[in-house]
């Protein structure tokens, strides 16, 4: 629902002042436009029951204000309503031009406030745990950060407890109320961190897959988020999946065009072909005898591929997470790099100490760095 400007907050409040009326609201519960009209339906019937019984002169001067002001409300929202595509319009625009993942992060959290809310967070899904990435909180970024190092802590797993659960199950959005007093069922190291009342939150779907979350709520504004708040962020989400899988899409098409750009360096490369030494490398591993060094380190095609002492080889992608292992990058970065989960980083740093027959990370990353020399 559309929030109460000032200005009809004022007008609302000296009506029902003037009125003296019983079992109205009070001026601070006044926080919606939803909240002004009920009050204003409330004082519309009072007047009528009580002209029922005896009409007083001004009963029909303050019918016909309550019938005014609630005609401006409801235009108010119409207005709200009328500029919501434009809002969601607005925040993709923020997001669209993104070229990195960590990019789109901190685009993705900032955007929500675009949508009229006052604090985001954009999460990730992890082998069912739910891990916070971004967070945005609208005036007051050391809040963020709080809210982000609670969320990254301990988080906790999607078992059918908490109630973003149904989000993975059906894709859709939801709207959590009471937060304060239902803790234990939520996340609880965000909501106490957060502090909020109410929020509401969408997934992010790419392909048939639920990767991630985004929430929102309207912590300064002082109101509880309604249906129409969880249908404009689930609209948003939408958007941003499409924007995260071509993002993805293009990384993945990138990686490709490499390959080939180095399957045509080897093919006009001196000693491919018919010039190719009779007997040629007998295994994976030998296949540096092939072509001249490339330029600017990179590797020569065939090097890409790394055996172990026990004649093991690593594979392209495990030798994609050995690069970037070796380039001090944590699992976490990693994944997004590559567009994978980082679990699936993890199972690939397992194999490639065992294949390479390395104790630890460093001594991997030793082994691709004296091969690189």
């Amino acid at each position: 629902m559309a929030p109460l400007t000032t200005e009809h907050r004022d007008r609302v409040v000296a009506l029902l002042a003037g009125l003296d009326l019983p079992d109205l609201p009070a001026p601070d519960d006044l926080v919606t436009v939803g909240d002004a009209r009920v009050a204003l339906d409330l004082a519309w019937r009072e007047l009528l029951t009580s002209a029922s019984h005896r009409v007083e002169p001004d009963h029909l001067v303050l019918l016909s204000q309550v019938r005014d002001l609630d005609q401006a409300l409801e235009r108010e929202a119409l207005r709200h309503r009328d500029t919501a595509l434009d809002r969601v319009g607005d925040a993709l625009d923020l997001v669209a031009g993104c070229r990195t993942g960590e990019e789109l992060l901190g685009a993705a959290a900032r955007a929500i406030n675009e949508l009229g809310f006052d604090r985001g967070i954009v999460s990730r899904l992890e082998d069912s745990a739910w891990v916070a990435e971004q967070v945005y909180v609208d005036r007051d970024a050391d809040w963020a950060r709080e809210i982000l190092a609670a969320g990254g802590a301990n988080p906790p797993l999607l078992d059918g407890r908490l109630p973003e659960t149904e989000m993975v199950r059906r894709r859709v959005g939801i709207v959590v109320r009471d937060v304060q007093h239902r803790a234990a069922d939520l996340h609880r190291a965000i909501a106490e961190s957060s502090r909020s009342r109410s929020y509401t939150a969408a997934p992010l779907v790419i392909g048939d897959r639920v990767v991630g979350f985004l929430h929102a709520d309207l912590y300064y504004q002082r109101r509880d988020p309604d249906e129409f708040d969880r249908r404009m962020l689930t609209a948003y989400a939408t958007g941003l999946s499409q924007v995260t899988g071509r993002l993805a899409a293009l990384d993945r098409l990138n990686a490709i065009a490499a390959g080939l750009g180095q399957l045509g360096n080897l093919a006009t490369a001196p000693g491919f072909g018919s010039s190719l030494p009779a007997g040629g490398p007998t295994k994976l591993g030998d296949a540096t005898k092939l072509g001249e060094p490339s330029r600017l380190g990179e590797p020569r095609y065939g090097e890409t591929l790394l055996t172990g002492p026990h004649g093991e080889t690593l594979t392209r992608r495990e030798v994609d997470v050995l690069r970037l292992l070796a380039a001090g990058e944590t699992n976490q970065r990693i994944a997004r790099k590559l567009v994978v989960s980082e679990g699936t980083v993890k199972s690939h740093v397992k194999n490639i100490l065992r294949k390479l027959g390395a104790p630890n990370r460093v001594a991997a990353a030793r082994i691709w760095l004296d091969r690189e020399r």
